[in-house]
């Protein structure tokens, strides 16, 4: 990794650090605030932040595991830590999502007006201006160099946003005299709390599964091990993930004339071209020679 690289890298895991720590502290605040003010959005907003703060310590765990090389109970590497991780968050999510629902039904079954005080607000407009400033941070930082769980969080934090401002707006509903309001856009934060930690189920599971990398994925996989001199054709390449990242096989044809050992180089050559992509943790590439099809 280049200093460059290195830079944005410690960059990014600072930004993560203050959101974990950032969404603790408001977690904390919006559960007061529905303890002392009865506000089912306050409660929708603290499940909200605390399954991102559990969320990030999860995900902390797991980058520091996959980082771990290989040994013997782990030939191919730890890289499935990460989507175990966030299977685990989802399950999280899930669960959050019941509860919210469940106690916004209560109150707007049982009709109750609560207390509509500054602070339930405040607190709103405070995790707001947090997620934006992250969103801003992050938004900056992929300008300077692609980071896919940098973009994960720019979309988390303006999807943030988005919910914070529902809330307020739920606020002033209530405090305009509907006080239904408040359940009843809790309600749809529980609703959209749920999708997401389903939509992070499905992903995860299906990376747990070893599915196959997007084609353009392994088409522009292809070009690079086609670009490595000495290799005629590519006669199959298959690349899965494991994890997040990808476990790449590859048949190349080399002209059928050199000796084991120049088409032996070959095919360290592409196996080394492979694993320089970010994605790409192994490569496995077997040499066949060219016959000319």
């Amino acid at each position: 990794m280049n200093p460059t690289d290195a830079s944005e890298s410690a960059r990014g895991s600072r930004l993560t650090y203050v959101t974990v720590l950032g969404s603790l502290a408001l977690a904390g605040l919006l559960f007061a605030v529905y303890f002392l003010f009865r506000s089912q959005l306050a409660l929708a907003q603290a499940a909200d932040s605390l399954s991102d703060c559990l969320g990030g310590f999860v995900l902390a765990w797991a980058v520091r595991t996959s980082a771990q090389p290989a040994d013997a109970d782990h030939p191919h590497g730890h890289a499935r830590a990460e989507p175990i991780a966030a299977l685990v968050v989802a399950v999280l999510v899930g669960m959050l999502s019941v509860e919210v629902f469940r106690t916004s039904v209560a109150a707007l079954w049982d009709g109750t007006e609560h207390g509509l005080d500054a602070p339930v607000a405040a607190v709103f407009v405070v995790k707001i201006v947090f997620k934006t400033i992250i969103a801003v941070l992050a938004t900056m930082s992929l300008r300077r160099r692609a980071n896919p769980a940098l973009d994960a969080l720019r979309v988390d934090a303006r999807n943030d946003v988005l919910v914070g401002t529902v809330s307020v707006l739920g606020f002033g509903l209530a405090w305009a005299g509907w006080p239904a309001a408040d359940p009843l856009l809790a309600m749809a934060l529980a609703g959209y709390v749920a999708w997401s930690g389903l939509r992070l189920g499905r992903e995860n599971i299906t990376l747990l599964m070893g599915s196959s990398a997007p084609e353009p994925r392994v088409r522009s996989l292809e070009k690079v091990a086609a670009s490595v001199p000495g290799v005629e054709r590519i006669d199959l390449l298959v690349a899965t993930f494991h994890g997040a990242s990808l476990h790449v096989h590859a048949e190349v044809a080399v002209e059928p004339t050199l000796s084991l050992a120049a088409a032996h180089a070959i095919g360290h050559a592409v196996e080394e071209a492979l694993a320089k992509e970010d994605d790409v943790t192994r490569a496995v590439v077997h040499v066949g020679p060219d016959g000319g099809h």
